[in-house]
C-alpha cells in the first residue's frame, strides 16, 4: 500500500525552519508536545529533524545566552533521520520507523510533503497480520 494514503499532510505537521532560532524551535515543540520535528528550508525543502537530544547536547557544550539566538541550520544533529518518497510503500517504512517516531515523506523535489508516523505503519502492520490470520484459517477449514 501506498505511502500516501497514511500521510499526514505538512499543513497538519509541527515543523520549523532551518533559519528559526533555537528559542524559537524549542517554544513550538514545548507547545506541540512532540519530541522531535522536521526541519525544513524557506523553499520547503525537508533537511532534517531535530530532537530534543540535539539541544541538550548542544546546551551542553555552549552558554544558554548563545545557544538560544543560534539558528538550526547551526545545530549538530546526531541522527541522520532518513526521509522517503511520496510513491513509497508501506512495506519500505518498517525499518525506518523502528529508529525513528515518524518518516518525513517528500515528493521528487526534496519538498515536505508530510509525515507518517509509527502508530500509522504498526496499524497498518497489525492489520495485515490479522488479514493473513483470517486466510489461513479459512484456508485450514
Amino acid at each position: 500500500m501506498n505511502v500516501s494514503f497514511f500521510l499526514k499532510p505538512k499543513a497538519e505537521v509541527v515543523y520549523v525552519y532551518d533559519t528559526d532560532t533555537v528559542s524559537c524551535a524549542l517554544k513550538r515543540m514545548a507547545e506541540s508536545g512532540f519530541t522531535a520535528v522536521p526541519v525544513i528550508t524557506q523553499k520547503g525543502r525537508y533537511v532534517g529533524t531535530i530532537t530534543e537530544g540535539d539541544f541538550l547536547r548542544l546546551l551542553l557544550e555552549h552558554p544558554l545566552e548563545q545557544a538560544e539566538n543560534m539558528p538550526l541550520s547551526e545545530v549538530n544533529r546526531r541522527v541522520h533521520h532518513r526521509s522517503c518518497a511520496i510513491d513509497a510503500h508501506m512495506e519500505d517504512l518498517v525499518e525506518l520507523v523502528s529508529d525513528q517516531n515518524f518518516v518525513p515523506v517528500m515528493d521528487g523535489r526534496g519538498t515536505l510533503c508530510g509525515i507518517v508516523t509509527r502508530r500509522d505503519v504498526i496499524r497498518q502492520l497489525s492489520e495485515s497480520y490479522k488479514q493473513v490470520s483470517e486466510q489461513l484459517k479459512q484456508t485450514e477449514k
